[in-house]
């Protein structure tokens, strides 16, 4: 009798294991399969876009708020939003309707942060700075030294000091990278006080000659990728774009600062 009780408690303490075992393997299995998956269905797009067009070039495929829908990211910057079969794309804007009635938009947000990152990570010595004299804030300006509206900008740059608003000038010569107005914008760049030799090409037109590895062409091709396609386009801190020039007031208005 004990014997057979012995071998019975054996047998349940086993089938016991066993399914503890099974269970375990299970949910390991299980976790596993839902990775594999949300990973097949990112790359499953990108290989059936980039398959189907040849010259696409995908940087990233995310999920978004809207179920069943992913955010594909070019390498060229620009964003489809594509089903998880990669059947139906759309090119626009992805809008949020609040619970509180207001409409947001995602893509917009989504990209200013992109840009404000990309504009943080340019080395200073890459820019041509007009510090404030108590900076409150500062603007990073795509210019171009043949452009009316830049050099009524650039008169503006002492009262924008004043008000604390610190100057980064980018390059982005609107005739190309290969231009003659690249070419001046680079000496510009290489000269000793860039800064200087800046403000006496819009208030002159002269530009002394200098020769450098200067960023010009890199800046223009970033400008492009950022959306810009007139001068000055100015960004704020947050990636936010204000496309022109009107008025200091109007800036410092846009800025907060007024």
């Amino acid at each position: 009798m004990n014997s057979s009780l012995t071998f019975w408690c054996n047998v349940q303490q086993s089938l016991y294991k066993a399914t503890r075992l099974v269970s375990v393997l299970l949910v390991a299995a299980f976790a596993f399969s839902s990775s594999v998956a949300a990973k097949t269905v990112e790359q499953s797009i990108i290989d059936k876009l980039e398959t189907s067009m040849a010259k696409l070039k995908i940087a990233s495929v995310v999920k978004t708020p809207w179920p069943g829908m992913f955010e594909v990211t070019l390498d060229s910057g620009a964003i489809l939003f594509s089903d998880e079969n990669a059947e139906y794309l759309m090119v626009g804007e992805m809008l949020n309707f609040t619970a509180d009635k207001r409409i947001v938009n995602l893509s917009q947000q989504k990209f200013q942060k992109t840009v404000a990152k990309t504009l943080a990570a340019v080395p200073e010595k890459d820019l041509i700075v007009y510090p404030a004299k108590n900076q409150k804030t500062s603007i990073t300006v795509f210019t171009d030294i043949s452009c009316f509206y830049c050099k009524k900008l650039h008169k503006a740059i002492p009262e924008l000091q004043d008000n604390g608003v610190t100057v980064k000038y980018m390059a982005f010569p609107r005739a190309g990278a290969n231009s003659d107005i690249a070419q001046q914008m680079s000496a510009i760049w290489c000269a000793k006080d860039n800064a200087k030799a800046m403000t006496l090409a819009k208030q002159t037109g002269r530009v002394k000659a200098n020769e450098c590895s200067s960023p010009v062409a890199e800046q223009f091709f970033m400008g492009n990728k950022l959306g810009v396609n007139a001068t000055p386009t100015i960004f704020m801190e947050s990636g936010e774009k204000v496309a022109g020039f009107a008025s200091v007031g109007d800036l410092l208005n846009t800025l907060g600062l007024q």
